[in-house]
């Protein structure tokens, strides 16, 4: 599951963050995400969790300024026994983190998050697979021990 889209207005295009503050969207896009997971529990994994972040004109957003929303959302996925992903399209578009970032995945570790995905986002044949070794290989280094692929909403875990 990921949320692309808040109240009929894409991200993209920038509908959404439209006569909108950089707080206030970036804010606004996390408590949507928080409103869905309180609703819909028939997913495995929340992906995307920052993706927020590629359609920031502004710039860098703290993710001081909205790890208590996310926080939230990290403790709900857990609870209900789902995972997260982290997608390596980060890479193609020039991000300085991997999405989601750093901060965020390590607060999942701490609050004892164990169902990770790594997804390539591929949308062009060129992408399939895309940077996942490397990205393997940061997870390890943060304390990650396994990802995990789906069978059936089931996960199967492999070691990094």
């Amino acid at each position: 599951m990921s949320n692309h889209q808040v109240g009929d207005k894409e991200f993209w295009n920038y509908q959404f963050q439209e006569g909108k503050s950089q707080e206030e969207f970036q804010t606004a896009y996390y408590e949507a995400i928080y409103e869905v997971l309180q609703n819909y529990k028939q997913y495995s994994v929340l992906g995307h969790l920052d993706m927020i972040k590629r359609y920031d004109t502004y710039g860098d957003y703290p993710d001081s300024k909205i790890m208590d929303v996310v926080d939230k959302i990290l403790r709900c996925v857990i609870a209900d026994g789902k995972g997260i992903e982290v997608n390596t399209s980060s890479f193609r578009y020039g991000l300085k983190d991997l999405t989601p970032s750093t901060e965020i995945l390590k607060r999942y570790l701490q609050l004892g998050g164990r169902i990770l995905t790594i997804g390539s986002d591929s949308h062009k044949m060129e992408h399939l697979g895309y940077h996942i070794g490397e990205v393997r290989g940061i997870l390890k280094k943060m304390g990650f021990k396994q990802i995990c692929t789906f069978e059936r909403m089931q996960p199967i875990y492999w070691e990094l």
